[in-house]
């Protein structure tokens, strides 16, 4: 008994390290995400350049929604109104925005749940194939409460 309580106490320690390392994941890149839109929009000379980047960088937090809710029919509007520019200008910020996200997304997010890369990839793949959109969240959480049960199992285990 004394073991299993043990056993939950450090898991629900490691588990809270895994969320809170998960948050902190978010919000790096949401900072990146601000700072490649704070540079695009100025170089575009968008009025408001700041308070755009802000809102959408919090919107790319959304799982499937992302910066392309706003970006992508911003940049069609702006060719249909004749602002090829602009519409030009939005579509290469947007492009660079998923290749920046594809890139770091895994690195940061494993770096600071304590789960390899590969695996965060691989765990957010199956999870929005298992899940949905939703699972794009679920799947790097459900890593990292696999991840804590066998780190805190083989602590114990190498107690013994």
């Amino acid at each position: 008994m004394n073991n299993l309580m043990e056993f939950i106490s450090q898991m629900i320690k490691d588990t809270g390290k895994g969320l809170k390392g998960y948050l902190k994941a978010q919000l790096i890149l949401m900072g990146i995400i601000f700072i490649i839109l704070a540079i695009g929009l100025r170089i575009l000379k968008v009025p408001y350049f700041i308070w755009i980047s802000i809102v959408v960088s919090i919107v790319d937090v959304l799982p499937v929604l992302g910066a392309g809710i706003v970006i992508v029919p911003w940049s069609v509007i702006s060719f249909i109104l004749g602002n090829s520019y602009l519409g030009k200008g939005l579509a290469l910020i947007y492009i660079i925005l998923i290749i920046t996200r594809q890139i770091l997304e895994p690195k940061i997010m494993g770096k600071e749940i304590g789960v390899r890369p590969l695996y965060t990839f691989l765990a957010t793949i199956l999870g929005s194939l298992i899940f949905g959109p939703i699972g794009l969240i679920l799947g790097p959480l459900i890593a990292v409460l696999v991840t804590s049960i066998i780190r805190t199992k083989k602590n114990i285990d190498s107690r013994k």
